[in-house]
């Protein structure tokens, strides 16, 4: 009953993406059987014929109708065979776009693990479920054949369906054994492949990665990395291969003795006068035939059974995916951000990297996030952005959990430039609007405003030049305060109520960011604006500052409530002015 299950859940499937290729696949199953009927019983009449009276005008009328009927058999199926090629391909690019869709709305907490790398790498497999219909449609073909072929195998000897009946019971536990092999060592390869995908990427793929293995001349390191992962990989398959090759040997040998035992028998009836040489032709394609249908039927389950994992390993991320409508905007009392008694310890840490976080953040207000490396900072930015699910308490805006939201109005509602901010490879108009129609006179404005309208009208091709060499040869290479402009100039044109910063600067000299963050409180001015620097001197310009320390808002008020504190603040701020003054001077 599972298996039936199974195979209905696939063809609803294929039917659901790409219902032509069943439209053209079944036809396929009849002419596949069709050609194996025709192999097995016109050779019969060939011989009758010649063997007979038969003149040269009817001998040359049967060879043109088995030719003719190969032809349009054989036509059909090429015909057919292309189409489903076709559409075939086309499916599996909506099912990558589906998958990849699913990834891209997960939360991080989700996406981190390794375990869902791992299913994510199988269910990318699911375009296979193809290839498991195909087996279907194959063993229907097979069936239909056998069937046909029953009757002529019934009028001979009851030993050869004995005999066909062991041969198959034996390549049916056989193939059970090595299909539950592989249903165990399929995660033991995805965690292989996953490793050597990511030392591939960083070999010969990765900039950064580029510049560290030259400097440092680890190449004989990284190399004798990826030695050891190919290693392992062939270890495993060497395993599977040698296995494989005495389960097939083993069955050629059992074959063998099946064939031998079938020619002895038929030999022996022919010489008896029992059957005619036609008949002893007929009842031997007949029998093979048959036994080699029958066991394609088995090989074809055991391979069914492996390509229908993929399709529970799709159903695995599909459980993943974010259901429901959310709540909307309009929905909203007001855009008050609020932290309720907010906890939250990363999945698999021992300790919580944020604890009972209670802070409220007006419309429009500006919030400097303050505090040494690993004070919990950037995870307050996370936890706000949905990445990850609090681990008790909830973040509300407007009197509502930000959870209860739909994607679409979380996306309204806020904007965020991080750290690693990453630009893509497209046009700069492109990577500001983020969309093909780039309204060119909103994107210019927003380019002012961060400053780099100047650097913009000097390319060739203004907001229509590439970043980088991938697409366009001409493409241009921005600076790291040149590409933190655009990334904010990005989250300025999204237009959103609450705006983040997370740090970008943190690369840049102090009068380069000095410059950035004058730009983004100007254009910020009627927004909720949060932002993470190292460098103190910004937080002069916020309405609250909130200071932390071990996972801790420890202090949070204005610039001169925390100054005039004298605490952790205030300190911090002492220090790092002395720093700068002596950068200044000396």
């Amino acid at each position: 009953m599972k298996k039936l299950h199974g195979i209905l859940k696939i063809y609803k499937m294929i039917w659901k993406y790409e219902p032509y290729y069943l439209v053209c696949s079944f036809p396929q199953t009849i002419l596949t059987a069709a050609q194996a009927l025709l192999a097995a019983y016109f050779p019969k009449l060939f011989i009758e014929q010649l063997m007979g009276e038969s003149g040269y005008g009817e001998v040359l009328e049967m060879i043109l109708l088995y030719a003719l009927l190969l032809l349009i058999v054989s036509g059909l199926n090429i015909f057919l065979k292309n189409k489903t090629e076709f559409f075939s391909d086309r499916f599996a690019k909506k099912v990558r776009e589906t998958t990849g869709g699913i990834t891209m709305g997960l939360p991080l907490e989700v996406m981190e693990g390794a375990d869902f790398h791992d299913k994510l790498y199988m269910a990318n497999n699911v375009k296979e479920v193809l290839g498991a219909v195909a087996l279907l449609q194959g063993i229907l073909a097979d069936l239909f054949t056998v069937a046909g072929l029953a009757a002529v195998i019934a009028r001979l000897d009851f030993l050869f369906v004995l005999l066909i009946g062991a041969v198959l019971a034996v390549k049916v536990c056989l193939v059970y054994l090595m299909q539950k092999r592989l249903a165990m060592r399929r995660i033991s390869f995805a965690q292989n492949d996953r490793k050597g995908n990511y030392l591939n990427g960083v070999a010969y793929f990765n900039k950064g990665a580029a510049k560290e293995l030259r400097l440092n001349n680890l190449q004989s390191w990284f190399m004798g990395k990826i030695r050891e992962y190919r290693e392992e990989m062939l270890g495993l398959q060497y395993g599977d291969f040698g296995r494989y090759a005495l389960a097939d040997i083993f069955l050629s040998v059992v074959m063998g003795v099946q064939t031998f035992f079938m020619l002895w028998v038929l030999s022996l009836q022919y010489l008896d006068g029992s059957i005619t040489i036609a008949d002893f032709t007929m009842y031997f394609s007949a029998v093979t035939v048959v036994s080699a249908s029958l066991s394609r039927v088995i090989e074809k389950f055991g391979e069914y059974n492996r390509m229908q994992l993929y399709l529970w390993d799709f159903d695995s991320i599909r459980k993943e995916e974010k259901t429901g409508a959310g709540k909307e905007l309009s929905d909203l009392e007001d855009r008050t951000i609020r932290f309720e008694d907010v906890s939250f310890m990363y999945p698999g840490a021992g300790q919580y990297s944020l604890e009972h976080i209670n802070i409220q953040i007006a419309e429009n207000e500006k919030l400097a996030i303050v505090g040494e490396n690993g004070a919990g900072k950037s995870t307050f930015i996370k936890l706000l952005c949905r990445f990850y699910h609090p681990t008790e308490g909830r973040i509300t805006i407007g009197g509502t959990d930000i959870w209860e939201l739909s994607d679409a109005a979380f996306g309204q509602l806020l904007s965020a430039v991080f750290q690693d901010y990453r630009n893509f490879a497209f046009t700069i108009g492109e990577n500001v609007a983020m969309r093909e129609a780039v309204p060119e006179k909103e994107v210019l404005s927003v380019l002012e405003q961060v400053g780099l309208s100047e650097k913009i009208s000097r390319l060739p091709h203004g907001i229509r030049s590439y970043l980088s060499k991938n697409f366009d040869r001409e493409g241009t290479d921005l600076s790291g305060g040149e590409g933190q402009k655009l990334a904010i100039a990005r989250a300025l044109y999204k237009d959103t109520p609450v705006v983040i910063l997370d740090e970008p600067t943190a690369a840049l000299d102090p009068q380069a960011e000095n410059e950035i963050y004058e730009n983004f409180f100007h254009a910020a001015r009627n927004r909720t604006a949060l932002f993470i620097s190292h460098r103190l001197a910004a937080s002069t310009r916020a309405d609250h500052i909130a200071v932390f320390v071990g996972g801790k808002i420890v202090e949070y008020g204005t610039h001169g409530e925390l100054m005039g504190h004298n605490g952790v603040y205030a300190d911090m701020f002492r220090k790092q002015g002395q720093i700068y003054w002596k950068e200044a001077f000396f």
